[in-house]
């Protein structure tokens, strides 16, 4: 079931951005870059494990009713087994740090562009509390006041399609991140992280969404999208009916 979700999921935010006229119908080849790799390890996951449970070798079938479930039930006891179990079945630990959509120039740390936004807490909350659109986030941590510029800047350039927030660069961030310095992370609308960077941010996110999405404003104004050098009117009547063209 959460391979299917995270299928749908990564499929039906890229599709929305190309009827909107958002984004490049080339990111839907990510698609395939992105879950292919997840579908090949489970379903030799899966072959593995239903030849082991109908095997009927005398000593497989011991070992499955006799011996497993005690080591199981011993193993699943404890924390760091838990640790590991938890992100594999969940699959929250599937990383696209190969996709085309992953920008890498910036992410020196442990975290990288591709990986699942880390859990931690800021101001007292939990980041996804910040990500529940789905939408990019724009997220930059830095003590500096004037981030308020670029949020002004960022949110009327890309109105509808980024959402900025400004946050104090705490401990728990820098710790995960592996930097004391300001940084920014654009996190795409299925959580997972776009860019890492310690660049001006404005520069990178147009570059990012320009290049990698294949998204930037045209000049005529905020009605009017440029995707891949075609002009997109943002008045749909004459636009994709549908299947059935109704």
């Amino acid at each position: 079931m959460n391979t299917g979700i995270q299928d749908g999921y990564n499929l039906a935010w890229k599709l929305a951005l190309v009827l909107r006229g958002q984004a490049s119908a080339r990111i839907l080849e990510s698609y395939s870059q992105e879950r292919i790799e997840v579908a090949k390890r489970l379903l030799e996951t899966t072959d593995r494990m239903f030849d082991f449970l109908v095997s009927p070798d005398w000593f497989v079938s011991f070992f499955r009713t006799h011996v497993f479930p005690h080591i199981a039930n011993m193993a699943l006891g404890r924390e760091r087994v838990n640790q590991f179990v938890f992100p594999l079945i969940s699959q929250i630990g599937i990383n696209y740090r190969h996709s085309s959509l992953s920008m890498h120039d910036g992410d020196k740390g442990d975290v990288k562009a591709g990986d699942r936004m880390p859990y931690f807490a800021a101001n007292g909350r939990s980041i996804y509390d910040k990500l529940r659109r789905p939408a990019f986030h724009l997220l930059s941590f830095s003590d500096d006041p004037g981030q308020q510029i670029n949020k002004d800047r960022i949110e009327a350039e890309y109105s509808g399609l980024v959402d900025y927030e400004a946050l104090r660069l705490h401990p728990g961030a820098a710790e995960i991140f592996g930097t004391d310095h300001a940084f920014s992370v654009l996190v795409r609308p299925d959580n997972y992280i776009g860019l890492v960077t310690r660049k001006p941010v404005l520069n990178e996110v147009r570059a990012y969404l320009s290049n990698i999405i294949g998204r930037s404003w045209d000049k005529t104004g905020p009605d009017s999208m440029v995707v891949d050098h075609v002009s997109l009117n943002a008045d749909t009547s004459s636009g994709w009916k549908g299947p059935h063209g109704s």
